[in-house]
């Protein structure tokens, strides 16, 4: 494990990317001392959170997994997310196979978006991610 970064602004979340590509998102209050770990340096210095990935909507914002897939497909996205998803663990794949909605301050999610390029190649913001939010929740189902 290597590279890890704050992922939300209170500094409860951790990523990790894993040697095989994947990523990993420990939570202070997660099941392992991989968090404790993590803080005390054992992968390197833990980065500073990433300001402009920031959640801004309201905590608890949750689409539906239509609602939220739709909105990728109509952006874009859809391929790209579900490649990089691929690449994740398996606990990652297990969820974004099977969840039935998403959350705006999902750890996870704003992770993920830090790996997410739009089709001219700029990178996704956290800004970006609530405009995802908002027209998934245009989406009725």
């Amino acid at each position: 494990m290597q590279n890890p970064r704050y992922v939300t602004a209170d500094h409860g979340s951790i990523c990790l990317d894993l040697p095989d590509g994947t990523l990993r998102v420990v939570d202070r209050d997660g099941p392992t001392d991989l968090f404790a770990r993590a803080e005390a340096g054992a992968f390197g210095p833990v980065a500073a959170f990433d300001a402009t990935l920031e959640v801004t909507a309201v905590p608890g914002r949750t689409v539906s997994r239509l609602q939220a897939k739709a909105a990728l497909l109509q952006m874009g996205l859809l391929d790209q997310v579900d490649a990089l998803v691929g690449n994740l663990d398996q606990m990652t794949r297990l969820a974004w196979a099977e969840a039935t909605s998403f959350r705006r301050d999902s750890p996870l999610l704003n992770a993920l978006v830090t790996h997410v390029l739009w089709p001219d190649g700029a990178p996704l913001t956290g800004a970006d991610l609530d405009a995802l939010f908002d027209l998934a929740e245009t989406i009725e189902v």
